[in-house]
């Protein structure tokens, strides 16, 4: 009996110095996370290294986002987009200076933390995100509705009426004719991966008036590409626009009728057993095949990489890789609509915030009135055409892209670029919260 009760009293000490020894490892654990985080935040990080913080806590900021959309009930493209912001050297900058002014009671750093060293790589996660959101939407939608007389008709009439309205304004205004152009060209644009994150998110895809926007967007971005290369040449006298013109319309038909011959007989060999890895390698591959072709031919990543989904969404395996793709679309996409937040330079907005408010009014005017009034004429609803309108109206990457030109060929001053790219990326940030107000108010809305 006594050999029991020592060996019980041996074990319980045993117990509790595990106890003791797990919980001050635990602490220094604790300890040690805690000076990485700092050393991230505040420290002089081999730049090598950093990439990995990066990467987490852009991981851990989509995770937090899901946990932000439960309590304030908002949407995840938004809430993504906010956490841009409040990260971005721009936020940050304008923070820390501000609690310098206060003389606080404790010291702080000098210089404001530094999330990110490698932009470069951000961007490639972004582009990433972009190409799989439009990949996953493409294999929703079905190619014989893409060129429908609907979508050709709000494309057309989202093209001409806000560049005139931007070309006029920019020239009343007394801007240069090379800025006038530019700013009638970057009102064109239309960037429908905001747009699509709210309706994939919302489970609205399959609706009419979803089709017309992704379908309208698809053909936004060809002639907006054809009136870039024109507006280009135009300003540029040693130019020949016209000839630039027949070039870049050629190309891009060539590339949109030859995937879709081609992609009949991928599919056909796909097709022959079920998606297993190989398969699903090969299906990735077509889709960034494409994406880089489109990117090469300055057609933009994302209208390769939703061409792909419309090719394979006639294949008999669908449902198995956009299961098996899922995993994509959770790791890169949130990445882009944070990379959308980490564009804004607020600074640039306070500063030119008058010239950038009308500049985003019109921008969202144009759109309304242009695409939501075709697709009134096109027999949608009052409601479904302003859903259009609305759908229609983001700039992003699209109009940023056209002013990046414009500052290259020093038609644009660095003031006059951060106005476009300010109104770019302000049109991304009201689009998805109007839309969602707008749609949750709609009822009776037509599938496709």
């Amino acid at each position: 009996m006594r050999r029991i009760t020592e060996r019980l009293k041996n074990k319980n000490v045993t117990e509790h110095v595990y106890k003791i020894g797990a919980l001050v490892i635990g602490f220094l654990f604790l300890l040690l996370i805690f000076a990485t985080i700092r050393a991230s935040f505040f420290g002089n990080l081999d730049p090598e290294k950093h990439i990995y913080f990066e990467i987490v806590f852009l991981l851990l900021l989509a995770v937090l986002a899901e946990v932000a959309v439960f309590y304030f009930r908002q949407q995840t493209v938004v809430v993504l987009m906010i956490f841009g912001i409040l990260i971005g050297p721009g936020f940050l900058n304008i923070t820390w200076d501000f609690l310098h002014s206060l003389n606080l009671p404790f010291q702080i750093s000098a210089e404001a933390p530094v999330f990110f060293y490698h932009e470069e790589v951000i961007h490639l996660f972004a582009q990433l995100g972009a190409i799989v959101l439009l990949f996953k939407v493409g294999l929703h939608s079905k190619i014989e509705k893409l060129f429908s007389k609907e979508n050709l008709l709000t494309a057309l009439a989202g093209i001409v009426f806000p560049f005139v309205a931007g070309y006029f304004y920019a020239v009343l205004s007394g801007g240069s004719f090379g800025y006038s152009m530019f700013v009638g060209a970057a009102l064109t644009a239309t960037s429908v991966g905001v747009t699509v994150g709210i309706l994939k998110e919302m489970k609205l895809l399959q609706k009419k008036f979803s089709e017309i926007i992704i379908g309208a967007a698809v053909i936004d971005d060809i002639l907006a590409l054809l009136l870039l290369s024109a507006v280009t040449n135009i300003v540029d006298i040693q130019g020949n626009a016209v000839a630039s013109l027949i070039r870049v319309s050629v190309i891009s038909t060539i590339f949109l009728l030859g995937a879709i011959v081609t992609g009949k007989y991928f599919i056909g060999y796909i097709d022959r057993k079920e998606m297993g890895t190989k398969r699903l390698l090969l299906s990735l591959s077509f889709m960034l095949l494409l994406a880089y072709v489109a990117e090469v031919i300055n057609l933009s990543a994302i209208v390769g990489a939703f061409l792909a989904g419309i090719i394979l969404n006639k294949s008999k395996n669908l449902a198995i890789l956009e299961e098996k793709t899922f995993a994509l679309e959770l790791v890169f996409t949130p990445i882009f609509f944070i990379s959308l937040g980490l564009l804004v330079d607020v600074k640039a907005v306070v500063a030119f915030f008058i010239p950038i408010l009308i500049l985003t009014a019109l921008a969202l005017l144009t759109k309304l009135i242009a695409c939501g009034g075709m697709a009134l004429l096109s027999k949608l609803s009052p409601n479904e055409s302003l859903l259009v309108g609305i759908g229609m109206a983001p700039r992003g990457e699209v109009a940023l892209i056209i002013a990046s030109i414009g500052l290259a060929n020093g038609v644009l001053p660095a003031a006059e670029y951060s106005v476009i790219s300010a109104m770019a990326l302000l049109t991304s940030f009201i689009v998805p919260p109007l839309l969602a107000y707008f749609i949750k108010r709609s009822t009776n809305l037509s599938d496709a």
